[in-house]
């Protein structure tokens, strides 16, 4: 223990501290003694008030203390539950960016699509392109053939009367001369062979009109 010296109202006190604790017993007495100074000249009575004010002082500065603790833990609640909001906004904009990532992703497989469905789109006017090129091709062709199938059409019925007039004519020599000579023989295959050519005609724009 630490033995030091202190003045109240004017008398000396010898007490006991601990090592290290002399300089705050010392501002205690001269805190003490500025307050025994301020009373009357009643040493036991101005010592009690002293002490009393002393008590007082630091009742209020206790509960200054209090108030003070109280407002700091306050505060520290007041930033625990701001650090919580912190907390559940960085939460919120993390799920955010996650579904930004997503709708990105999303986005992408659209765009993908709507590529692909125009490639689509493109590859189905090609083919219309080339349809109607085909159609009209046919439609010329088809034109021809009915042309052509009209000129042998007309080359058969020339034929025919021509084959009729000669057989007429072979019927009336055979009836007045049974020894005559019969009508040209190379008239009838000729015709044949000419109904055959109109037959594939004819088949041809049946084909033709059955494909596009």
């Amino acid at each position: 223990m630490s033995q030091i010296s202190i003045r109240i109202g004017g008398r000396s006190f010898a007490i006991a501290c601990q090592p290290g604790d002399e300089e705050h017993v010392q501002k205690l007495s001269e805190w003490i003694d500025e307050k025994f100074q301020n009373l009357a000249p009643r040493y036991s009575q101005n010592l009690l008030f002293a002490t009393l004010q002393v008590a007082d002082d630091l009742h209020r500065a206790r509960e200054d203390a209090a108030t003070a603790r109280a407002e700091a833990d306050k505060s520290q609640q007041s930033v625990n539950e701001s650090s919580r909001e912190a907390e559940l906004a960085r939460g919120q904009n993390a799920k955010l960016e996650d579904r930004v990532r997503e709708l990105e992703k999303e986005l992408d497989s659209l765009q993908s699509f709507v590529q692909q469905e125009n490639g689509k789109h493109d590859q189905l006017l090609a083919d219309n392109e080339r349809f109607k090129v085909a159609v009209m091709e046919a439609d010329s062709e088809n034109s021809r053939l009915q042309g052509e199938l009209a000129t042998m059409r007309r080359e058969r019925d020339a034929f025919e009367h021509q084959l009729n007039e000669s057989q007429a004519k072979t019927d009336q020599a055979s009836f007045i001369d049974p020894s005559a000579s019969p009508a040209d023989p190379d008239l009838a295959p000729s015709l044949e062979r000419f109904a055959d050519l109109l037959e594939n005609c004819v088949n041809k724009l049946e084909g033709g009109a059955t494909n596009p």
